[in-house]
């Protein structure tokens, strides 16, 4: 069990046994002793479980099947799709964001933090994308037309 202790603090803290030991409100020492094998009964085994509830128990009694149950997996995926969504969602407002608005979606962007606008300015850059849209939707329309045009033309010259 010791090992998979010993993964559990890889994966939680990238190693460190002491931030590991914070988290558990342990001591490093304590820590160290289940690493070795000692005092490893059911009391640390709860408060793991308690701590970390994306573990399998199962693996962390028997090391049988994966560390990380497939209900946090499918969580963890429904999450970043729905963040994804949102960024998607984003990404057409982009070339319509004033720069302060641009400012703040870079903010909140690289510090990972929710798209917070307030719903007026949603509103807004939503009638300025809607907007820029119908503009190169003109714009398309405009240049099909030229074209279909030109080629007429030509048919007809030969």
């Amino acid at each position: 069990m010791n090992k998979r202790l010993q993964e559990i603090i890889q994966y939680k803290t990238g190693g460190r046994q002491k931030y590991f030991a914070e988290l558990m409100g342990w001591t490093p020492q304590y820590v160290f002793k289940l690493l070795k094998g000692e005092n490893f009964g059911l009391q640390p085994v709860l408060k793991i479980c308690e701590a970390l509830p994306e573990l399998n128990a199962r693996w962390l009694l028997t090391g049988k099947g994966e560390m990380i149950t497939e209900d946090w997996r499918s969580g963890l995926r429904r999450e970043a799709m729905k963040k994804a969504q949102t960024i998607m969602d984003f990404e057409r407002l982009v070339p319509v964001m004033t720069p302060d608005e641009l400012r703040k979606f870079e903010r909140l962007l690289m510090y990972q933090r929710e798209v917070d606008f307030s719903p007026d300015t949603l509103i807004s850059m939503n009638e300025r994308a809607n907007e820029r849209e119908r503009e190169i939707n003109a714009k398309f329309a405009a240049a099909a037309a030229k074209s279909d045009e030109l080629c007429r033309q030509q048919t007809v010259k030969k």
